[in-house]
Order: C-alpha cells, then sequence, then structure tokens
C-alpha cells in the first residue's frame, strides 16, 4: 500500500523518483485485471460506471471495503462500475487522474500527487483510519514494545514508504536511533519479509493484515508491535476522485460512496458475513479473514475522514525526505460525505 519506486541510478532521490512517476499523470494506464471499458461518462444518472481503482485489491486489508460493496451492495445502489486492483498508490493515483471516475489510495501517495501538480485531485472520504503496518517477530522472541528493539533489525519492504516511516517511529519512540541502536533494512517485497524473519535475517518484519494475520493463526510467528500504537490520527488509505468528477456526477459519487458505506456497517457489525465474502474472493482460511478484519479496532472502519487524519501522513512524507512541505489546502473536499 506504499508509494512505490521505479528502479533508477543510486544518485536519483526518492523524491526524484516519485515526481518522475507523477509527470505522466496523463500516460496509457495498463491495469492488472482491466475490463474493456471506458472511463466514466460522467452522467448525473444516480451510479458510478467504469473502473474504480483500487489499491490493493487483491492482497490488503484497506481494500476489503471495496470487495463486500462489489459482491453485495454495487447492484442495488445502480453502480455498474468494475474494481480494479492497483499495485501501488502511486499508480492507483495515476488511474484515478486519467481514467477512472474514483477509487482508494494510499493517503501519502495521494498527498504526494496533489503536492506534485495534480492540483485537481480530491480526497472525499476515508475508509481505514488506522495505519495497517504491524511488526512480526518470532513466536518467543522477547519483543512487545519499542524499547525492546535496541540491537535488533527490522525487515521492511521499499523505501519512501509508510513502512519506512512507522519502522523509524517505533525506534525513535523508545529513544533509540536509527542505523545506531537498531537496524532497518529493506529484504525485498512484502512475499521476502516473514522469510527474511524465519531464517533469522532480521529480528522482526513489517507486514498488513491478512499476510501478518496468516502468519500469527499458522503459529508461527506473534505480533510484536502494532503501528496503530505509535500515532492516533492517521487514514493509510483514503477514497479519491477529481474535481471535474465531483462536478460532473456528484451523485453517481454518492451513490457509489454509499455503497461502500453500506460495506463498511457490514464489516462493523456483522463481521463474519464480511470475513466471508472478503475471504472467499481471496480465497484466504474463513479463520484468517476473521481475524484479520476483527484486528483493525471498529471505529477505523469508517467514511469519514478529518483534517489530522490526513495531515499525520503528511507530515511524515516530509520527514521521509519525499515532500517539502506538508501543506494540503484544497486537497479534502467533504461535500459528497455531507450529502449522505
Amino acid at each position: 500500500m506504499g508509494v512505490s519506486e521505479r528502479s533508477v541510478p543510486a544518485a536519483t532521490s526518492r523524491r526524484a523518483v516519485l515526481g518522475g512517476g507523477l509527470a505522466a499523470l496523463g500516460g496509457v494506464l495498463l491495469l492488472s485485471g482491466c475490463k474493456a471499458s471506458g472511463a466514466s461518462d460522467g452522467g448525473d444518472a444516480g451510479g458510478l460506471t467504469g473502473q474504480a481503482a483500487i489499491s490493493g485489491l487483491e492482497s490488503i486489508i484497506c481494500a476489503a471495503p471495496y470487495v463486500i460493496a462489489a459482491d453485495k451492495f454495487y447492484g442495488p445502489q445502480g453502480i455498474d462500475a468494475t474494481n480494479v486492483h492497483v499495485a501501488g498508490g502511486t499508480d492507483t493515483v495515476r488511474a484515478i487522474l486519467a481514467k477512472s471516475p474514483a477509487g482508494s489510495a494510499a493517503t501519502i501517495s495521494a498527498i504526494l500527487a496533489y503536492q506534485g501538480g495534480a492540483k485537481n485531485l480530491r480526497v472525499i472520504g476515508g475508509g481505514f483510519n488506522r495505519p495497517s503496518v504491524v511488526f512480526v517477530s518470532k513466536k518467543g522472541a522477547g519483543i512487545a514494545s519499542p524499547a525492546d528493539l535496541a540491537g535488533k533489525k527490522i525487515g521492511i519492504a521499499g523505501t519512501g514508504s509508510p513502512v519506512e516511516f512507522f519502522a523509524n517511529l517505533a525506534v525513535t519512540s523508545a529513544g533509540l536511533t536509527p542505523g545506531k541502536d537498531a537496524e532497518i533494512v529493506t529484504v525485498g517485497d512484502y512475499a521476502s519479509v516473514w522469510p527474511a524473519v524465519a531464517e533469522g535475517v532480521v529480528d522482526l518484519g513489517a507486514l498488513v493484515p491478512p499476510q501478518s494475520t496468516q502468519v500469527e493463526v499458522g503459529g508461527e510467528g506473534e505480533i510484536a508491535i502494532e503501528s496503530s500504537s505509535l500515532t492516533s490520527d492517521w487514514a493509510d488509505v483514503c477514497i479519491c476522485t477529481t474535481a471535474e468528477e465531483l462536478e460532473r456526477n456528484p451523485s453517481g459519487l454518492k451513490a457509489w460512496m454509499s455503497s461502500v458505506g453500506q460495506a463498511l456497517d457490514l464489516i462493523r457489525e456483522k463481521p463474519t458475513e464480511a470475513a466471508g465474502i472478503w475471504g472467499k474472493a481471496l480465497e484466504l482460511d474463513p479463520e484468517v479473514a476473521e481475524a484479520a478484519l476483527a484486528s483493525v479496532p471498529k471505529d477505523a472502519w469508517t467514511l469519514d475522514i478529518s483534517e489530522p487524519f490526513l495531515t499525520s501522513p503528511a507530515k511524515a512524507a516530509v520527514e521521509l525526505g519525499l515532500a517539502e512541505s506538508d501543506d494540503i489546502e484544497g486537497l479534502y473536499d467533504s461535500s459528497v460525505l455531507d450529502s449522505l
């Protein structure tokens, strides 16, 4: 769910990497799993058409509401949209700006796009108001708090992402210095994180549910530190559209947001039913799917979002060296939420 990096010469900064990716906002998108479909016609017909770009649709817990909404609530709301899996937050934002009428992207990615010149991008809702990153260790490793990280190695997938931010925050919250008192190392992609822990290459690794849940339920490892214990106001992902789509089709966005809201209600109020739908779509063991959803505080599952939940990721982007300013004035538009 984090900001993706491209292969570039070592001398190129992370900010330049992201800037280069965002410079191609109007380019052709090749999205995994797309059905042949045009962009939204923008008609104010009460529904949404086209492709809803969802970051990590086939892999991360933040996308669960969209899986459930498509299965159970799109039809009754007159939604004729197809959910599309996009691997990274930056590419999800690109899809929304270039083709998709709306979608769910990593909040840091939306902020960086806006600061990088995409001033027509709008955040119109939340969906997951918590950080999803957890740090997993072998069972019995004796790591239960940031204070236990002294002398430890933390494995992460890539740099310049919320994962790296929370790894640094876990270390510094205990008064330790990254690189001196505790080491943060890149071990490859997410699929490489747990094997690096299991093989003793690192002491703990940063994962997100349901991957972390599978490790825990399987008895191989345990959750050592949850990033949600390190900060209070944080939206991991946010619902995005464009200023043009807001003007063309407010009722379509309202209907789509309403269907996502119903899915969020189902997760909070009937988690077993919600887990059944989501788990089947991702081919998860039912116990894993339900445990993953249950691991998230209920108040995180909401369409509501407020400025503090956006400013925290904006400040994190500055700390990571991805942005020079945490100013996000004009990015958030509450008009659709206010109309529900």
